[in-house]
């Protein structure tokens, strides 16, 4: 049997900084990854979702047909061209490889055009209208994904991550690759219900490596394990576009028992809407945080300024944890990174071991702070070449740019040129840079620096910054979602795939 193997991948952020919104963006200047045709095969090694279903494929016999995998940062809607040229590209590869026997994409679950609000849904109705209704196409996401109806109508599977970091990517993969497997020899029929909650997620509360979000992925593992379920999956959303696609969803696939899918289904969302105070959380301004940490004495004290997450979509140039840190003498400590290809390129030029004095910083917008002035010795430069070390993207290769590890009197700070969030302690290692004796660090990342930083951490606290990516939903202008939501108002109620609103 013969399955495709693609993807088009990008997170979409509605509410960017001003700087970043001037120009839309492509794909192709966003692309941190893009492989084409025979490129695929030697992938498989690699914790991506593509590598994994390459090697699932792999695995079960099948033959694998390679097609394309665009890998794109976060970032504003991408023009609408862009779009419908990565679409048509891989619809010309698929048609040249016609007739296969199924298709499995990788799709972020969160993409947004100039014009189009679902270019997920677009991809997958595309694919489907080209191998038409008997194919099997299946399809895997990210956890934060907004998942939609026209994506539920063209896909036969839609799988979704489970952890926060990211660490289980091919093992999704790898797993809709063997519900392919199944399907295409005929063992399986999947048959898929999908619910869909007016309901925004805290970020703070998606960490599967602590409750609550532990105790829903108790539940999908539960599922799992249930006569005629092949697979289950609960997608947190990306709410940071303003769009009808935004929100919470659940996943669940039989083998052919639409009824058990739907019964199951019910039951998953109905768990989820029953705890919906549970996935929130009130923001937590730094300096509260710090007196949290400095009370419980585990160093180093770890903040996650999640408001300017450059993996998001924040330009990841807000000053106010780095001004903290100096204004308060907090040494040894780190920022993680500061986005400023200016002062990367200054520091570069100088050369380690130089005295340079640099305005870093604040350069996005004004809600992100003013630029700090300091006087740094250059202690290490880089052209940003590295490889993660996981256990999220483990061998993956990154690019930062020009990159700088700058410090100030015990305040140390890694700059980088590109829009890239830490992950784990690879590129600082790269530079010279241990984190483990830092007492204090702050990290420009919600949730996936965990993968790297959670061993080393004495205590971790998820702190609101002053800066473009609001946690607080109540604050972020949406205008086109479409139905209430909870939060935003309390009073939303849901029963069943209706959402229906109690009167004041």
């Amino acid at each position: 049997m013969r399955i495709a193997v693609g993807g088009i991948e990008h997170e979409t952020c509605g509410f960017a900084a001003p700087s970043l919104t001037a120009e839309a963006p492509t794909l192709m200047s966003e692309a941190r990854v893009w492989k084409y045709g025979e490129e695929l095969r030697s992938l498989g090694d690699a914790n991506t979702i593509v590598d994994g279903l390459v090697r699932g494929v792999r695995e079960s016999g099948h033959e694998l047909v390679p097609l394309l995998w665009i890998d794109a940062n976060t970032s504003p809607p991408v023009t609408r061209e862009s779009l419908e040229c990565a679409i048509e590209d891989l619809l010309d590869r698929l048609r040249k490889a016609l007739p296969v026997d199924g298709v499995l994409l990788s799709l972020h679950g969160a993409f947004a055009a100039q014009g189009v609000d679902d270019a997920d849904g677009e991809v997958l109705s595309r694919v489907r209208e080209l191998v038409g209704p008997k194919v099997p196409l299946m399809a895997v996401h990210d956890l934060h994904c907004n998942i939609s109806p026209v994506m539920e109508r063209a896909a036969s599977v839609l799988v979704v991550e489970r952890t926060y970091p990211h660490v289980d990517m091919a093992e999704r993969a790898v797993h809709a690759a063997r519900i392919m497997a199944r399907t295409v020899t005929g063992e399986v029929r999947p048959t898929m219900a999908v619910r869909f909650l007016p309901l925004l997620w805290s970020a703070a509360r998606m960490i599967d490596a602590e409750p609550p979000m532990s105790d829903a992925v108790g539940k999908l593992r539960e599922l799992d394990q249930r006569p005629g379920v092949l697979s289950a999956s609960i997608g947190v959303g990306y709410q940071w576009i303003d769009n009808p696609t935004v929100g919470t969803s659940v996943i669940v696939v039989t083998d052919n028992d639409e009824e058990l899918a739907r019964r199951n289904a019910d039951e998953l969302a109905e768990w989820l809407w029953d705890r919906r105070s549970q996935w929130q959380r009130e923001p937590l301004p730094p300096e509260l945080a710090l007196d949290q940490g400095e009370q419980r004495g585990k160093y180093p004290i770890v903040f996650a300024d999640q408001g300017d997450n450059t993996g998001g979509g924040a330009a990841g140039d807000a000053t106010e944890m780095l001004r903290l840190f100096i204004e308060r003498k907090l040494v040894p400590s780190a920022v993680l990174y500061m986005v400023d290809p200016d002062v990367a390129a200054q520091a570069v030029s100088a050369g380690a071991g130089a005295e340079i004095d640099i305005l870093i910083g604040g350069k996005s917008q004004p809600l992100v702070g003013p630029p700090v002035s300091m006087r740094v010795r250059v202690r290490a430069v880089s052209n940003g070449q590295f490889t993660y070390d996981g256990p999220m993207w483990a061998g993956v290769v990154g690019e930062m740019g020009p990159s700088a590890w700058l410090e100030q009197d015990g305040v140390h700070v890694v700059v980088i040129s590109g829009r890239h969030q830490p992950v784990d302690l690879a590129f600082c290692r790269s530079l010279g840079l241990d984190c483990r004796p830092m007492r204090y660090l702050a990290v420009k990342s919600t949730g996936h620096f965990r993968s790297g930083f959670a061993p080393i951490a004495g205590s971790i606290f998820n702190v609101d910054t002053a800066s473009a990516l609001s946690h607080d939903f109540r604050r972020l202008p949406y205008t086109r979602l479409g139905r209430r939501m909870f939060p935003i108002d309390p009073n939303v109620s849901w029963t069943g795939e209706r959402q229906t609103e109690s009167q004041p």
